[in-house]
């Protein structure tokens, strides 16, 4: 009781230095506390000594050296309805703390990723805070190992590749919500032969695997893509579902911002688009309107209808699936794009032999033609999952022997290994790592008369200054 009466107590004074570094005045407002307007003095007060010393000591507390709880006084906590204002003492040692550490207004140095050297320029000044650059020379850490797979929920992966993308090698990608990046990934498989790409997350924790658990050689976003021009803050519930209305917002940007951040690319060769449930929306505007000057070849796209009670934004109202699909055909199809199929198939009934696709590839036929490459005409899928248990086992026996999934395993091993012996062969020999806020060191400036160089020499074990306007 004692402990909990402790924790209990120390509650308000923990509030008030989070959230409350300091005090302002606050317009009038009627009730109880109205007086707070006119005497702020008389319904606030100080840390004690003894206060002040405990929260000096959290900065130096470890597991080596715990923080014991103090023991306050009834009159040193804040009466309910009052607002804690730190004391003067208090307030200085902090900005003192900061400025000899060296953080004045920005995050402290370091903040960021780990990588070789230190990449906290790209955190502390990029336009996007939580936009990183891909990975050199750090391992992947996959739960695959070392084993050359698909990845995919239904080997989505290897039938793009094999079937139409064969002709296309060490390209870009962008997955949108892309999950932890192995499991499933639509993406991962085109990595591992070379491929560069960006990938977004929205969600904090799946974001984590990805960035810091799988080690992708992607450019990896805290965020997603926008359902228009400017950049937003969309809201997601707990399984990555578009909802206006969660508590759980993130930055959101659309395709020209990402592509400007990452050198001014202007061809996405694989799209695979996923962003919870409002896909249509950023298909739309990136196709059709801010992302019209961007060169798409492939897009595998899944999508879902909306329920109601989202929000009050037009890209969260509700729509049955069958309207959104009409939809999205008609994007594609004012866009140049032509269908070719669906993938990872799942049968819809279990008493006859009926099925429907999750994802559908859309391909454009300008990308292939520029680039003297039969524009694909068709994409087979791998069959549907078995069910355990069926109401008709014979038909259901005969709609797998005769599933057409365009190659047989084998042919698949073969065409994979012919890829990526295709992509090692077109790729240099020596790579440039993308540069995003970070001067080229082909085009370093020479030092001046007085031997000044504004700006220091490459270094290969550290990331170049940051790129100057």
């Amino acid at each position: 009781m004692a402990k909990f009466l402790l924790l209990s107590l120390s509650a308000p004074l923990a509030q008030g230095i989070g959230l409350r570094p300091d005090l302002k005045p606050q317009a009038a407002r009627s009730g109880p506390q109205s007086a707070q307007s006119t005497d702020a003095a008389s319904t606030t007060r100080t840390m004690s000594a003894q206060a002040l010393q405990y929260f000096r000591g959290i900065e130096n507390a470890s597991a080596k050296s715990p923080l014991l709880l103090m023991t306050l006084k009834s009159n040193e906590v804040v009466s309910i309805g009052g607002d804690f204002r730190p004391s003067e003492e208090f307030e200085s040692t902090g900005q003192e703390q900061r400025q000899q550490q060296g953080q004045a207004s920005a995050l402290p140095w370091g903040i960021g990723s780990p990588q070789a050297g230190s990449n906290a320029p790209v955190f502390q000044y990029s336009g996007m805070p939580t936009l990183d650059f891909p990975k050199s020379g750090i391992e992947y850490s996959l739960e695959a190992g070392g084993n050359l797979q698909s990845f995919s929920s239904a080997r989505q992966d290897v039938k793009i590749i094999t079937q139409v993308l064969e002709n296309v090698t060490n390209g870009f990608f962008l997955d949108t919500n892309g999950g932890d990046g192995e499991r499933p990934s639509n993406t991962l498989l085109l990595e591992l032969t070379g491929w560069r790409g960006l990938i977004t997350e929205p969600m904090m924790y799946t974001y984590a695997q990805l960035r810091w658990g799988k080690m992708r050689k992607s450019w990896i976003f805290l965020g997603c893509m926008s359902p228009h021009e400017n950049a937003t803050k969309i809201g997601f519930d707990w399984y990555g579902k578009i909802d206006e209305n969660s508590g759980h917002r993130i930055h959101a940007y659309p395709i020209n911002s990402f592509l400007a951040e990452m050198g001014g690319l202007t061809t996405v060769d694989f799209w695979n688009l996923n962003t919870g449930n409002y896909e249509a929306e950023v298909l739309n505007e990136t196709l059709l309107y801010s992302g019209s000057n961007i060169e798409f070849g492939v897009v595998l796209i899944s999508y879902d209808g909306r329920t109601a009670g989202l929000g009050d934004s037009r890209w969260v109202q509700s729509r049955s699936k069958s309207e959104t699909t009409d939809l999205i055909w008609s994007i594609f199809q004012s866009a140049g794009f032509n269908y070719i199929g669906g993938l990872d198939a799942y049968l819809t009934t279990d008493t006859t032999p009926s099925y429907d696709y999750h994802d559908h590839v859309f391909v454009n036929p300008a990308y292939f033609t520029a680039r003297n490459i039969p524009v694909p005409g068709s994409i087979k899928a791998a069959p549907p999952p078995r069910m355990a248990v069926s109401s008709n086992a014979r038909n259901f026996q005969g709609f797998w022997d005769t599933w057409d999934e365009g190659l047989t395993p084998d042919q698949e091993v073969d065409k994979m290994v012919q890829y990526i012996s295709n992509a090692k062969a077109a790729a240099a020999a020596t790579e440039s790592t993308p540069f995003a806020h970070r001067v080229d060191p082909s085009h370093t400036p020479a030092a001046d008369a007085s031997g000044y160089n504004p700006i220091p020499s490459y270094n290969p074990t550290r990331p170049p200054p940051m790129r100057v306007a």
